[in-house]
């Protein structure tokens, strides 16, 4: 159920496995039903199968665009990659599910039966499942680590450590701050839209007075008749989608692997927590 919306702050509830001893995987995975879950499920234990997101995306009857657009929400509601793209080698590459994400596949297949949820690494394995049932409209959804809380009389300005080192910064109202009883130490999910995010190289980048400037390389680019998308690799696996219009591409006159630099305000950044 989401509730909301006042400001920047969405929030999401989840089965409180944590006070279980024990889970059974039917009622666990029951709100995760859903046609969005089930979907990127699927996908995943097509890339088990194949090796391949085009070979993925065909048995899940998606386009290779819209196969890579789960694949990036995956991986960035995760704490690790649950997928990684392999690149040369015997096979000529290819895509696989890594530990993470096979264990997560196991978890979900286990459905009747009871889990002790009392490890660490079962907490987490359930936790990610919450997220993955996560749906909005918002192209890029970061999964992350308050570090820094900055109290102020209106607004609170909260800074999220993503896997990989790379930070970025929300400002909300200190109200919706206290309502999702925000804590250093804690996690939250950004969710930032595609076109709230300017592209720039490196040199031009750093003298742009802007909260959030992440330094990435250029992942791939889909080009479009007016505007294009661009998903930008941070470091530790993560990836941001930018909606650039084509003249500005042009301008950039970038390719893949090539350094760039995402930048969007801090007010662009809406923020949840997973209850």
């Amino acid at each position: 159920m989401t509730r909301g919306l006042r400001g920047p702050l969405f929030r999401v509830n989840v089965i409180p496995f944590l006070n279980s001893e024990r889970i059974a995987m039917s009622e666990l995975l029951h709100p995760f039903a859903g046609k969005g879950t089930g979907q990127r499920i699927a996908l995943l234990r097509a890339i088990r199968e194949h090796g391949s997101i085009s070979a993925a995306a065909r048995q899940c009857q998606l386009s290779y665009k819209a196969a890579w657009q789960h694949i990036d929400n995956i991986n960035n509601l995760s704490p690790q990659p649950l997928v990684a793209r392999l690149t040369g080698g015997k096979g000529g590459g290819g895509t696989r599910l890594t530990a993470l994400g096979e264990q997560l596949l196991d978890a979900w297949e286990k459905t009747g039966v009871a889990l002790q949820a009392g490890s660490m690494q079962e907490r987490q394995t359930l936790a990610l499942l919450g997220r993955l049932a996560v749906r909005t409209s918002a192209r890029n959804q970061l999964a992350g680590e308050i570090s820094h809380i900055q109290r102020g009389a209106v607004n609170d300005t909260i800074t999220l450590r993503l896997p990989g080192g790379s930070q970025l910064q929300a400002q909300i109202t200190r109200e919706s701050c206290d309502e999702l009883a925000l804590h250093e130490g804690g996690h939250a999910i950004a969710l930032i839209k595609a076109s709230w995010i300017t592209l720039a190289l490196p040199q031009a980048a750093a003298q742009v007075a802007i909260a959030n400037r992440l330094p990435g390389k250029v992942g791939r680019i889909t080009a479009g008749l007016v505007n294009s998308e661009v998903i930008v690799t941070l470091p530790g696996g993560y990836s941001l989608c930018a909606m650039v219009d084509n003249d500005s591409l042009a301008s950039l006159a970038i390719a893949v692997d090539d350094a760039v630099c995402a930048l969007f305000s801090s007010q662009s950044v809406i923020l949840g927590i997973l209850d």
